[in-house]
C-alpha cells in the first residue's frame, strides 16, 4: 500500500504534479502513472484534481497522515540505531526567529561545530508559528523560542531568562524628563535593570512618544500591549515591522521607541544611540527554551547540542525534571488503573 509513498508526498508538498516531477527528476507522465497505481491499491483517489492548487480527498488526508507517521518512525529508528552504534554524525536542524539566529545561536553553533565538526547543521529562520509547524512536521529537530508552548506537544529545555526593556531614541526630548529611570547599554550589560531596587518606568510619562510595535503574532507585541493597558496608557504606534531586530534598528535611527529583549543589547559589540528603561517585572520577564517535539527520539546529537547550549549543570537539571515528571505520570497512571480496577 505504501509503495510509491515518496511520489505521493512530493505531490502533496508541491501541490502540483509538474513541480513534484521536477523535484523528483522524473517525467510528469511517469509520476502520474505511479500515483494512479497507489490510488488503485487503496481503492480511492488521493488527490482532488479539480482544484487549483491540487488538494487532498478525505482518503488522501488519511493516507498522508499515515505516511507522515511512517517517515517519522523510519527516522526515529535510524536515530536509535545510530545511537546504539555509538555514532555522533549526521545532521542537526535548528530553527529560530531572526533575533535568535542573529544574536544567540551563532555563539552556541560555533562552540558546537568546533566540538563536533562532522555534524552538518541546518539553520532555519521564521516566525514562531512557522517554526512550530516545522517542528511538529519533524522538519526541525529543535527550535529556540521565548514563547510558552503547550507541554502536551513539546518538551522544553531551559536556556535562560530574559527581560523586556524599552529602547527610546537618544534624540527624543522626553529622555531629559526621565533621568531617574534611564539606563545605558553598559548598565544593561551589567544587569542593573534586573536589580529589584532600580525603578521601572511608568509608561504614561512617555506622553505622545511615537512607538514601533512588532506584528500582533509576536510575543513581545502581546506583552507590550498588556504593559500599556495595565497602566492605562495608549501608545502612539506609527510602525509595525515583522521582527524585533527590525524594530530595534528603526529605533536606533530615531523613528520611535520600541520594546526589546535585554539579550539584544547584551549581544551588541557596538553602541546604538538609544536610552533604555526597565519595565514592570510581571510582564517583562520571560523564559527562553529549546523545544523538541514530544515523543520524538532525543538523539545523541540533539542531546549534545542542548548540553553545549545550557551547560552540564543546566542539562542535568533538565534531565532530573524530566525523570521526575515521568515518575509522576507513571504514579498517576497506576492510581488511575487501580481506581478503575476497583470499580469493576
Amino acid at each position: 500500500m505504501f509503495d510509491g509513498k515518496e511520489y505521493v508526498y512530493a505531490v502533496y508538498e508541491e501541490k502540483s504534479f509538474s513541480k513534484a516531477a521536477q523535484k523528483l527528476y522524473i517525467t510528469q507522465p511517469a509520476l502520474s502513472t505511479a500515483i494512479k497505481k497507489v490510488e488503485k491499491k487503496i481503492g480511492s483517489p488521493i488527490f482532488d484534481r479539480s482544484t487549483s492548487p491540487i488538494g487532498l480527498t478525505p482518503s488522501g488526508e488519511v493516507y498522508i497522515d499515515a505516511i507522515e507517521k511512517l517517515f517519522a518512525l523510519e527516522q526515529n529508528t535510524i536515530n536509535q540505531l545510530n545511537n546504539l552504534n555509538g555514532l555522533l554524525t549526521g545532521k542537526l536542524s535548528i530553527g529560530g526567529t531572526i533575533f535568535f539566529t542573529s544574536f544567540i545561536l551563532p555563539g552556541i553553533l560555533g562552540e558546537f561545530s568546533r566540538k563536533y565538526p562532522q555534524i552538518k547543521i541546518e539553520l532555519i529562520e521564521g516566525t514562531t508559528s512557522q517554526l512550530t509547524d516545522k517542528l511538529m512536521g519533524e522538519e526541525l529537530d529543535l527550535i529556540i523560542d521565548n514563547s510558552e508552548l503547550d507541554d502536551k506537544n513539546y518538551e522544553k529545555y531551559y536556556y535562560n531568562t530574559e527581560r523586556i526593556i524599552l529602547a527610546v531614541p537618544k534624540e527624543f526630548e522626553i529622555n531629559k524628563e526621565l533621568k531617574e529611570y534611564q539606563l545605558t547599554s553598559a548598565d544593561i550589560r551589567n544587569r542593573l535593570h534586573r536589580d529589584d531596587d532600580f525603578p521601572a518606568l511608568p509608561l504614561p510619562l512617555l506622553k505622545n512618544t511615537p512607538f514601533i510595535f512588532v506584528k500582533e503574532e509576536n510575543s513581545i507585541y502581546k506583552r507590550g500591549v498588556k504593559m500599556c493597558s495595565r497602566q492605562n496608557y495608549t501608545p502612539n504606534i506609527t510602525l509595525k515591522p515583522d521582527q524585533v531586530v527590525s524594530a530595534f534598528n528603526m529605533a536606533g535611527k530615531g523613528i520611535g521607541a520600541t520594546f526589546i529583549p535585554d539579550a539584544l543589547v547584551e549581544s551588541l559589540s557596538y553602541e546604538v544611540p538609544l536610552c533604555y528603561y526597565k519595565m514592570e517585572e510581571s510582564l517583562a520577564v520571560r523564559q527562553v527554551y529549546f523545544y523538541k517535539k514530544r515523543n520524538k527520539y532525543l538523539t545523541k546529537t540533539m542531546e549534545e547540542f542542548i548540553r553545549v547550549a545550557v551547560g552540564d549543570e543546566g542539562f542535568q537539571k533538565v534531565r532530573e525534571a524530566r525523570e521526575k515528571e515521568n515518575q509522576e505520570k507513571k504514579s498517576q497512571e497506576k492510581r488511575y488503573g487501580a481506581k478503575n480496577t476497583g470499580s469493576l
